[in-house]
Formats: C-alpha cells, structure tokens, sequence
C-alpha cells in the first residue's frame, strides 16, 4: 500500500467517526441515484512542489476537496449542507490524519455549489485544503561516517589540533 491510498483511507476513518451524521463518506467517488444522504466525498485535486526535504523523500504540496451533499428536500437542507461544512472546516483545523508523511492543513476554504441547471436533487458545499505531503522512503545516500561529532574552531583545526576538538556535550 502507498502513502496515497494510506492518506485517503485515514482521511475517510477519520471523518466517519467526526462525522457519523454522514451516511456516505467515499474517496474519488462520484454520486448517483443510489448515494445514501448526506454524503461526502473527497479527493486530491492538484499537486506543485514544496520544499525538498533533503531526505531522499519527495515533497509535495497537494490540493484537496471535499464535496458535502445532502438531499435537497430534507428539512432545513441549506442549514444542514452548511453546518456539515463548517463541522469539516472546524475538523479540518491542525489535521493530519494520523499519519507522520503529512503537514498540518492549511488554507481551508468552503462555499456553496451551484447547482446544473435543472438539478434540484440535493444542494451541495465544497471544503478545499492544502497539505504537505512527504512521498517515498527517507535515504542517506553517503556512507555512515566513524567516530562522534566533534567541534573545533578556527584557526585550530585539522591534522595537529584533534586534542582540542570539543564534542557538543562540552560546549554547555
């Protein structure tokens, strides 16, 4: 299993159990006529780079969205489309989904969908938010070096001067 599948399992866990009012909660998953209401569903939308690590992994600033429907006759719809959004906007807030390759969320944003023209099935919100991601294995591609870390300082240091090299325990 991948760190993406790992991502998108981990982020559906967690919002059915924040969220257990939501009958559907489904990854890259498009609704149709059989979706139990309310529904979520969530995906990654785009990727640009971030900041090298310098560990060998790969990192990746990535684009989510979320899409909340619910069934457009239930009572009080607009309200509860919009409580399920803020309710994922508040869930949103220092999330990472309890995995260790992922930065907080940021940048979480909400509005309302329009809906097509001539669909009055459900009403629907969208939530996007940006993550950090950390993909691949972390490498050291340089050989383990003997002996600890020691310190010395100009102009005494090299061949002759190892007597005075100081180890970071000592420059307390």
């Amino acid at each position: 299993m991948n760190e993406l599948t790992t991502l998108h399992e981990a982020i559906t866990a967690t919002i059915k159990v924040a969220m257990p009012q939501l009958e559907t909660v489904a990854a890259y998953t498009v609704a149709d006529q059989n979706t139990a209401l309310p529904a979520l569903y969530h995906a990654i939308t785009s990727f640009k780079p971030a900041a090298d690590p310098g560990d060998g992994r790969c990192c990746i600033q990535a684009s989510f969205e979320a899409h909340i429907l619910v069934e457009a006759s239930a009572a009080s719809a607009p309200l509860l489309v919009t409580a399920l959004a803020t309710q994922l906007t508040i869930l949103l807030r220092q999330q990472f989904w309890q995995v260790d390759f992922v930065e907080a969320a940021k940048n979480v944003q909400a509005s309302v969908v329009q809906p097509a023209a001539g669909s009055n099935s459900s009403i629907s919100w969208r939530v996007q938010w940006e993550q950090a991601l950390y993909l691949g294995a972390e490498q050291w591609p340089w050989p383990v070096e003997p002996g600890p870390l020691a310190f010395a300082f100009s102009p005494d240091t090299g061949p002759g001067f190892e007597g005075d090299y100081q180890s970071p325990e000592d420059l307390q």
